[in-house]
């Protein structure tokens, strides 16, 4: 639950920031009129990302119905992939997307083509709608009602925090929370990732290996404990050798990147 909270957390955030610079521009540049359009792309974004959402999830169920392992590793390694790159471009572009977005604006507002800034708000919250959903659907196939709560949790939090920073009652050190957001993150996607290789190992497509320890006595990742970090960073209390290499080499590779990019002789955002 905690995976899918800080998940749906971050996606909201992100897709809040967007709408809080462009509102924020709007009323710079006392055109505080053109804020409708903002809100209406943001709503039809939402609304679509509510019927991604209901396709997506029914295909999902039919395909895993009749797919089983092979439907799992699929969608656990597609939703490391989008995961990753997520993390990667947001640390890479925090710094200029607040210009990008005003420069954006500026050409809708000079050409005279306002819904501009409808087609801005509505591809950017569509984006983590999406992301959110594949995110989502991962871990739902590692447990649906820990992803249910999550999420629910996460959307509220994210709204509830969105409204105190359009009203700037509320003030975020961007750089801080993409980096703490991003770590979590990271530790979720090597987790998904343990999962998409376990799946090809019960399907013979990668050779099984020796398990490396076996603490189901202690910490049996049906637990209470082991069933939250089972969730979280994917873990299993008998892994075999194959599933620890694959998120250990994840991690290094993806957390030293992490690691770069944040790093205090780093660029502030």
């Amino acid at each position: 639950m905690i995976a899918q909270f800080i998940l749906t957390l971050r996606e909201g955030l992100e897709a809040a920031l967007i709408i809080a610079i462009v509102a924020a521009y709007l009323r710079k540049i006392g055109r505080d009129d053109l804020t409708k359009y903002l809100w209406l792309g943001t709503g039809l974004a939402v609304l679509a990302s509510a019927a991604v959402s209901v396709v997506f999830w029914t295909l999902y169920f039919s395909a895993e119905s009749f797919a089983g392992h092979w439907f799992e590793a699929a969608a656990m390694y597609t939703a490391t992939i989008v995961l990753t790159y997520m993390i990667f471009w947001m640390a890479k572009n925090a710094r200029t997307i607040r210009g990008e977005l005003q420069q954006k604006v500026d050409v809708a507002v000079s050409s005279g083509h306002v819904m501009g800034i409808s087609a801005v708000a509505f591809i950017s919250v569509l984006r983590e709608g999406v992301e959110t959903i594949l995110f989502l659907s991962a871990a739902a196939a590692i447990s649906f009602v820990d992803t249910a709560f999550g999420a629910a949790l996460g959307l509220l939090a994210s709204v509830l925090i969105a409204v105190f920073l359009m009203r700037g009652a509320l003030k975020l050190d961007w750089r801080k929370f993409f980096l703490y957001t991003s770590i979590l993150l990271l530790l979720f996607a090597s987790g998904i990732t343990m999962q998409g290789t376990h799946a090809l190992e019960e399907l013979g497509v990668l050779p099984a290996t020796p398990v490396v320890y076996d603490a189901s006595a202690v910490l049996p990742e049906d637990g209470a404990i082991g069933s939250i970090l089972h969730v979280f960073i994917g873990y299993h209390d008998a892994p075999s050798l194959l599933i620890l290499l694959v998120q250990i080499t994840y991690l290094i590779i993806f957390g030293t990147y992490i690691r770069k990019v944040y790093s205090p002789a780093a660029k502030p955002t």
